[in-house]
């Protein structure tokens, strides 16, 4: 029996699904009772046990599981087969999803995304790991490699999607003097890769790699960085 929370008729449709707000029947932990908290599809993404609690406007469904005493609230979203447990925190407008687990320690914040593999640290502690739950990429001997949708100029040079000014060329080095060193900031000054697949826009894929320590941040999805490396064109 469930004498944690109950589940209201106060709903929200993300995509197809519905998912309820939930109300808690007794306080506890942070928890007072009758304080309403986030969105669930059901009780199986919710523990009756425990701390473990979902509050604001964060949401959790699909077969994504929260409990131990873990905690996902502000905007946070909890999908697919993922799961939140342990003392971990998952918050701001984060994502984890997929096969990702957070457990532990963790604290997943601001825009991160965690869709891949396992992470029990605070992510910019262990920027490594980060990056390996979110992208599901490790380097090799320092480097990254990864990809960045261009525009083609000509063979072997390519201009920056919103910026002509910066120009990729095979075998050189692009590097930006003015980024923006903010972890928590996504997108902002700086060069951005990611995996072949997550662009969208310009005309022309491009192979880059990047060295570890020109790495600033990893958020939704993506890399930010100090500078890369163009290795060519991807036919």
């Amino acid at each position: 029996m469930n004498d944690k929370y109950t589940i209201t008729k106060d709903s929200i449709m993300i995509g197809n699904t519905k998912l309820y707000r939930i109300k808690a029947k007794k306080s506890f932990g942070f928890v007072n009772k009758n304080d309403a908290g986030g969105y669930i599809q059901s009780e199986k993404n919710l523990t009756a046990e425990g701390d473990a609690w979902v509050s604001g406007d964060a949401w959790v469904s699909g077969n994504a599981r929260v409990y131990g005493d873990a905690r996902v609230y502000g905007d946070a979203k909890v999908y697919g087969d993922a799961w939140v447990s342990g003392n971990a925190r998952v918050s701001g407008n984060a994502r984890v999803y997929g096969d990702a687990k957070v457990y532990g320690d963790a604290r997943v914040y601001g825009n991160a995304w965690v869709r891949y593999g396992r992470t029990t640290t605070d992510i910019f502690k262990n920027i490594k790991e980060y990056i390996a739950s979110s992208l599901n990429i490790y380097p090799v001997n320092g480097w990254y490699n990864l990809y960045k949708r261009v525009i083609k100029h000509e063979d072997g040079e390519y201009y920056a999607c919103y910026d002509n000014k910066t120009i990729y060329r095979d075998g050189e080095v692009t590097r930006v003097e003015n980024h923006n060193p903010d972890i928590m900031v996504s997108c902002s000054s700086g060069i951005h890769v990611s995996t072949p697949f997550y662009w969208g826009e310009g005309d022309t894929l491009i192979a880059v790699k990047v060295r570890e320590s020109d790495i600033i941040t990893c958020q939704e999805g993506k890399l930010r960085c100090k500078a890369i490396t163009t290795i060519g064109e991807v036919k």
